[in-house]
C-alpha cells in the first residue's frame, strides 16, 4: 500500500533538495532525475522557469509516496515504483522530477520534487481534488501491479465503489454465520477478505481480495461497526435470539456527502433489548444515553456497558432457555443460508 500526500511546499526551493538527498535519509543509488540531474536540478529548475519568464508563484510541488511496513518490499522497489509513477502518470509528463527514497524510517517512502513550469511547453503545473484522486488511483494501480495492497478511495454514502458493496455483503453474510468473532473472521479469510481486528485499536480494518483496504466506518453500515459486532458476538453471535433484530436493523440514511457512519441507533436497540431481559433502565444510564445522543459519542460512553449487557444476556437466555421461547436442542437462532 503506497499513501500518497501533496505536501505545502513551505520549504524554499533552495534547500529542498538538499532535505530529500541527505545521507541520513536516503543512498545515492535511491535517487534520480527524471529530465534532470539530481546534483543540477535547482539550476535546472531555475533555467526552465527563467526560460519561459514563469519566475514567480510557486516554485515547485512536494509528493510524498509512502509505504506501508506490512507490505514487505525493498528500497529499491519501493524507488522503482516512485519512478514509474513520475514517469508514466501522464500529468507529470514534461515535468522535471526528482525522485528520492528514504529508509530512515519504519515505512519506505518516497519523496518527489516536481517542478512547477514544464519544460517542454512552459505550462505550469494544476490540479484539481478530483485530478488529486486520480493521481492516488494511477498509484494504487502500480502498487496492484507489484502485488502490495493499495489504500482505500474516498467515497461517500451516495457514491459507493462495487468493492465496498461487495465487502458489505460478505460479512452481512459472514456474521449470519458465525457465532463469535474467531469464526468470523476465519469465514471471511475463506473467501479472500482479511481482517484486522486488533486490541488497542478504534477500527477493524478490511482488504478485499483485489487488495484494497477499508475500515469499518467507512462502509455506512452500523451492523459492522467493531463496537457493534464485539457486542453482537459478546451475546453469541448468530447462536443469540436477537440474532435476527441486530441483522435486520437498517442503518439510517446518511447525507450524500457524508464520509463515514455517524449514526447510532443499533447500539441502542440491543441496549434496550438487553434490559428487556433483566431490569429497567436507572436514571444515570438514561442520562448517559441521552448526552451521548446529543454529542455523538455513542461508541466511547456506552460500547463497554452494551458489551457485559450482552454478556449477562447471553448467560440468562443459556440458562433460563425457556424464558426466550428457546428448545434445549436449538443451537442456531440466525438466518438459515448457505455460504
Amino acid at each position: 500500500m503506497a499513501v500518497v500526500k501533496f505536501v505545502a511546499a513551505g520549504c524554499p526551493m533552495n534547500n529542498i533538495f538538499g532535505y530529500v538527498m541527505r545521507e541520513e535519509a536516503t543512498e545515492m543509488k535511491l535517487v534520480d532525475g527524471i529530465m534532470c540531474s539530481p546534483d543540477t536540478a535547482l539550476e535546472e529548475f531555475r533555467l526552465v522557469k527563467q526560460l519561459y519568464g514563469k519566475e514567480d508563484g510557486r516554485q515547485y510541488y512536494h509528493i510524498v509516496q509512502s509505504f506501508s511496513p506490512e507490505d514487505k518490499i525493498s528500497p529499491e522497489t519501493a524507488h522503482e515504483i516512485g519512478m514509474r509513477f513520475v514517469q508514466s502518470y501522464e500529468r507529470f509528463r514534461g515535468f522535471q522530477a526528482v525522485v528520492a527514497t528514504h529508509v530512515n524510517r519504519d515505512h519506505l517512502h518516497n519523496h518527489i520534487i516536481l517542478n512547477s513550469v514544464s519544460c517542454e511547453n512552459g505550462y505550469k503545473f494544476h490540479q484539481t481534488r478530483d485530478e488529486m484522486l486520480e493521481a492516488k488511483r494511477f498509484s494504487n494501480d502500480l502498487c496492484r501491479e507489484y502485488g502490495l495492497s493499495v489504500t482505500e478511495e474516498k467515497s461517500e454514502y451516495d457514491n459507493m465503489p462495487v468493492w465496498k458493496k461487495y465487502l458489505k455483503g460478505f460479512i452481512e453474510l459472514a456474521l449470519e454465520r458465525s457465532p463469535d468473532r474467531k469464526t468470523f473472521i476465519e469465514m471471511m479469510e475463506r473467501h479472500g477478505y482479511g481482517v484486522k481486528w486488533e486490541d488497542g485499536h478504534k477500527y477493524i480494518t478490511f482488504t478485499t481480495p483485489e487488495g484494497y483496504r477499508c475500515r469499518d466506518s467507512k462502509l455506512f453500515d452500523e451492523r459492522v461497526l467493531r463496537c457493534n459486532m464485539e457486542t453482537y458476538f459478546a451475546m453469541g453471535g448468530c447462536c443469540s435470539p436477537s440474532a435476527d433484530a441486530y441483522l435486520k436493523y437498517r442503518t439510517p440514511v446518511h447525507r450524500p456527502d457524508a464520509n463515514m457512519t455517524s449514526t447510532s441507533g443499533l447500539i441502542f436497540m440491543m441496549a434496550d433489548i438487553f434490559r428487556g431481559s433483566e431490569r429497567k433502565k436507572t436514571k444515570e444510564e438514561i442520562e448517559a444515553e441521552e448526552n451521548a445522543r446529543d454529542i455523538g459519542t455513542v461508541i466511547g460512553l456506552l460500547a463497554g456497558t452494551v458489551i457485559a449487557m450482552a454478556e449477562r444476556y447471553r448467560e440468562d437466555y443459556t440458562e433460563n432457555p425457556e424464558k426466550y421461547g428457546i428448545r434445549q436442542r436449538d443451537s442456531y437462532f440466525g438466518p438459515r443460508l448457505v455460504m
